[in-house]
């Protein structure tokens, strides 16, 4: 048996049963002298917290080119300001509910928490700074003010767990969060002719790291831990993100332009 990452490691954050259950058997086996079901538990363990903190760290180098690029240009034309704050809310939000959870196991969880969280708000300040750069954004329904309550609301009807209210709300609003928080950057990159290279590169690896994530709910899906809701807001990500892979993956392969307009 396994835990789940996502679970709280403490009873009164109101989990699943199954999920506690498996955090008292855990918990047991660790005070066992018999070592053969603690190694397997503990082997189990890692595979999981590497994909779900692997994710998180592709994009964490794509914020790093994307940081990369607005120093050396002073300006964010092309980029959507409501992208970044959307990740910053979410990364905040994921500041909240993984001291809660089985990734505190890991020191390696906490340097890449840190470094996302610098990442994301270095990215919002330059934004910030750099606005009067441009003039573009998206439409109404997928700027931040709309989508981040909106995220909310479906994360408090849709979240792992049994009890209206729990830090499971907190980890359904960062994924629903994080699936909305790109399309604003794609609908500007869909309202332009041609798409910068470092800008198509971060956007990109976005991408990579939301289908990494697909694999690690897949994972924990086949070992009995199953988060439909996350796993869904990730897949419809994926998909709606689908056809600039193909382009992107296409500009990687032949080089050249990277044209992602409608009227093209």
């Amino acid at each position: 048996s396994s835990i789940a990452i996502l679970a709280p490691a403490r009873s009164f954050l109101s989990c699943p049963a199954a999920l506690c259950t498996r955090f008292f058997a855990l918990s047991l086996l660790r005070t066992s002298e018999r070592g053969s079901p603690t190694k397997r538990v503990d082997q189990a363990l890692p595979m999981e917290v590497f994909l779900f903190v692997l994710g998180y760290l592709v994009q964490f180098g794509a914020s790093c080119l994307l940081l990369y690029k607005i120093y050396k240009f002073k300006s964010i034309y092309g980029l959507s300001v409501d992208t970044q704050i959307s990740y910053l809310l979410a990364v905040i939000s994921r500041c909240v509910w993984s001291m809660e959870t089985r990734l505190v196991e890991t020191k390696f969880a906490y340097l890449e928490l840190a470094c996302s969280t610098a990442a994301c708000g270095g990215l919002a300040f330059l934004c910030w700074q750099l606005y009067h750069t441009t003039s573009k954004h998206s439409v109404f329904f997928l700027r931040v003010y709309v989508t981040a309550p909106a995220c909310l609301v479906l994360a408090f009807f849709f979240h792992p767990g049994d009890d209206w209210f729990s830090m499971q709300i907190l980890v359904s609003y960062t994924m629903f969060q994080e699936a909305m928080g790109l399309l604003p950057q794609l609908y500007l990159m869909r309202h332009m002719h041609e798409v910068e290279a470092m800008t198509s590169h971060y956007v990109g690896l976005i991408v990579i790291a939301r289908f990494i994530r697909m694999i690690f709910w897949g994972k924990m899906y086949f070992i009995g831990e199953h988060f439909l809701q996350l796993f869904f807001a990730d897949i419809c990500h994926t998909l709606l993100s689908a056809d600039y892979m193909y382009l992107w993956m296409r500009k990687l392969k032949d080089g050249g332009r990277l044209i992602y307009s409608q009227s093209v």
